[in-house]
């Protein structure tokens, strides 16, 4: 039986999804990080956390996303 990683396709979808995956958390991010930072009057601060916050979320969504598609 071929495994599930010898289809192009699939292979594509999964690089869009990781992709889409990680973009989505940062973007999260990016807003409540802004929403709290108008909140309590600290500009930068709320919104860089936001940022790397979700990067790291983002990434292991990631790599759930990929272990499963993986053990396939």
């Amino acid at each position: 039986m071929k495994k599930s990683t010898d289809n192009p396709a699939r292979m594509m979808g999964l690089m869009g999804t990781l992709g889409i995956e990680i973009a989505a958390f940062i973007i999260g991010g990016v807003y409540l990080g802004r929403y709290l930072d108008h909140q309590f009057g600290t500009e930068p601060v709320w919104l860089i956390v936001g940022i790397f916050g979700g990067m790291i979320v983002g990434i292991a969504s990631a790599l759930f996303t990929l272990r499963s598609f993986i053990k396939d």
